[in-house]
């Protein structure tokens, strides 16, 4: 019996085998990393993970206790005549104003020119996809939500019984900066508002939300980082307003795929709490 196997002819040779990598136009497929819902997609293909997150929390954890043991140190060999309010603002002034400043630093020669060698892009640090005239919008809307989470908290505490003694880490920073000379604390107030919301933002938004985004679902990365955010806030009456507030931040990292606007939004929040402890000079 005689088998004939027909060669492929000249234009079937010519012709690349589809396969599923392969668009009907011959390129790519497209990719669209935030169209993809339910699935981790790497926010900006960020190349951070939870490890790099980790070690620049310790170094801001191990600078920030360093330089408050310098503070107190300082405080007590040469402020012992001081009044309480100025060897408070002595003790925790390093601290306000120094962490930030080291962290970064430590964080840039660890994992920028050493280790995974990260670039301010895998960080967040990038120029926002759009224009942010949004937050004109948002930035209200953030801080007035987080405001009404808290008002909602201190309702459902009163009615179960439970006292605020007033010792809360924002009231008594705001007691702090009420308390002090103008100068000393507007000093207090640059770091409070400016150089430790820049830092929070690299950590919990574009470290730590970014190496979730590698890992779990868009939702629940902007909700895990917001979770933490509010963990680190330790007043228990003061995390509703964190939570809510980390939410904002982790969404609007998302939405401009930049933490410049969460930068923003965090300053304008920080500020205001300072505003109205500066009102009290």
């Amino acid at each position: 019996m005689n088998t004939h196997v027909r060669a492929p002819d000249a234009d079937s040779r010519d012709q690349p085998t589809p396969t599923g990598d392969t668009h009907p136009t011959g390129d790519a497929p497209p990719t669209h990393p935030e169209r993809s819902k339910g699935r981790a997609v790497p926010l900006l293909g960020t190349r951070v993970r939870l490890r790099d997150t980790a070690l620049l929390g310790a170094v801001t954890l191990g600078s920030g206790a360093l330089l408050l043991g310098l503070g107190l140190l300082a405080t007590t060999l040469t402020a012992a005549d001081w009044s309480p309010t100025a060897r408070v603002a002595l003790a925790v002034g390093p601290l306000v104003l120094l962490t930030p400043l080291v962290a970064c630093a430590a964080g840039h020669a660890l994992l920028m020119r050493r280790g995974p060698r990260l670039t301010p892009k895998d960080v967040g640090l990038a120029k926002p996809n759009r224009v942010p005239v949004g937050l004109v919008l948002w930035i209200p809307l953030a801080i007035l939500s987080a405001a009404l989470s808290t008002g909602i908290t201190l309702g459902a505490a009163s009615l179960l019984g439970v006292e605020d003694t007033g010792d809360s880490a924002p009231s008594a920073s705001s007691g702090l900066v009420a308390d002090l000379p103008l100068p000393a604390g507007l000093t207090i107030v640059l770091g409070t508002a400016v150089l430790f919301p820049l830092l929070e933002e690299i950590v919990f938004r574009g470290m730590l939300h970014g190496a979730l985004s590698r890992r779990v679902a868009p939702w629940a990365a902007v909700a895990l980082s917001a979770l933490v955010f509010s963990l680190v806030h330790v007043a228990p009456l003061l995390m509703p307003y964190t939570l809510v507030l980390g939410l904002w931040l982790g969404w609007l990292h998302r939405r401009y795929e930049s933490i410049v606007p969460s930068i923003v939004l965090h300053c304008c929040n920080n500020a205001l709490v300072s505003v109205i402890a500066l009102s009290a000079l």
